[in-house]
């Protein structure tokens, strides 16, 4: 894992936005709450790899975090598509001896690669996003992104929203569920929320 030269410079203003939203709040709120941060202020002047280059330094701040708080502070920091929130763990999950949440994600391992960061180009980022495009567009790949989350094809916005939050209540590893259920219902909603729900 490739750690930056300098710590990730997000890191005091994230912990203060997370701190001061214990519902919740979302990648774009935390965008927004950092828009003027001195660390944005010499990205790329191409706006996709700025965007991107804004979300790699977040999620990268938000997975050390996750780390760090849950070995420093006993704090569980949350991070799905829906919603980033920093909780006390229980006093029953100490006791049950959970393990560091987040562990089985698999772009865990990504976002802490500074590296990713300072050799993606612009070109990277829009093949990435075409890519991207291209496999949700995919009608095979939708119909099994519905019969994941058990929905009928169609199925309204906020029905799939819905059926995310209770699967992925019920299956994330950190409550002790399948972390390769999980796995799969996170990444049948990621299609479904970047086609149907766009």
């Amino acid at each position: 894992m490739t750690e930056p030269h300098t710590p990730n410079p997000l890191i005091p203003e994230l912990l203060a936005l997370l701190r001061a939203a214990p519902e919740g709040i979302s990648e774009f709120s935390l965008m927004k709450g950092l828009a003027d941060h001195d660390a944005f202020a010499n990205l790329s002047t191409d706006q996709q790899l700025q965007l991107f280059q804004k979300h790699f330094m977040i999620m990268h701040g938000l997975y050390t975090l996750q780390s760090r708080l849950w070995y420093e502070e006993g704090m569980r920091l949350e991070i799905s598509p829906l919603s980033v929130r920093l909780y006390e763990a229980t006093e029953m999950s100490a006791a049950q001896g959970q393990e560091l949440p987040g562990r089985e994600d698999p772009l865990k391992a990504y976002y802490l690669d500074w590296s990713q960061l300072e050799t993606t180009s612009a070109e990277d980022v829009r093949r990435l996003m075409q890519g991207f495009m291209d496999q949700c567009s995919d009608p095979t790949i939708r119909k099994r992104a519905y019969e994941t989350l058990g929905l009928e094809s169609g199925a309204s916005a906020a029905d799939v929203r819905a059926r995310y939050r209770q699967l992925a209540a019920q299956h994330h590893p950190d409550r002790g569920g399948d972390g390769d259920a999980f796995i799969e219902i996170r990444r049948a909603y990621e299609v479904l929320r970047n086609t149907e729900l766009s």
